[in-house]
C-alpha cells in the first residue's frame, strides 16, 4: 500500500515502527559507541528518539478530553 492511501494513524504507526527499528540497530555497545555510526552520541538514534517523543505527544493531544458542556457562545447547528 502506498502513502496516498494510508490514514494518518497508519503513517504515525509506521513512523513509530521505523524509529524503534533504528534504535535497535543503533543501540550503543559496551564501549558506549554506536556499532553502525561508531560515534558516542549517535545522531541517528537521537533523531529516532525525537520521532518517538513527537509521536507520543500527538497521541496525548488526540486523547485529550473534550468539554462536557457546549459553549454558550458557539452557535448550534441543526443537522
Amino acid at each position: 500500500m502506498t502513502a496516498p492511501f494510508l490514514s494518518l494513524a497508519q503513517i504515525r504507526n509506521r513512523l513509530i515502527l521505523t524509529a524503534r527499528w533504528v534504535l535497535r540497530d543503533h543501540q550503543p555497545g559496551p564501549d558506549g559507541h554506536c556499532p553502525i555510526c561508531r560515534t558516542a552520541n549517535c545522531p541517528v538514534a537521537t533523531a529516532a528518539r525525537d520521532v518517538l517523543h513527537a509521536a507520543k505527544e500527538v497521541q496525548l493531544w488526540s486523547t485529550a478530553t473534550q468539554p462536557t458542556e457546549p459553549d454558550p457562545n458557539d452557535p448550534q447547528q441543526d443537522v
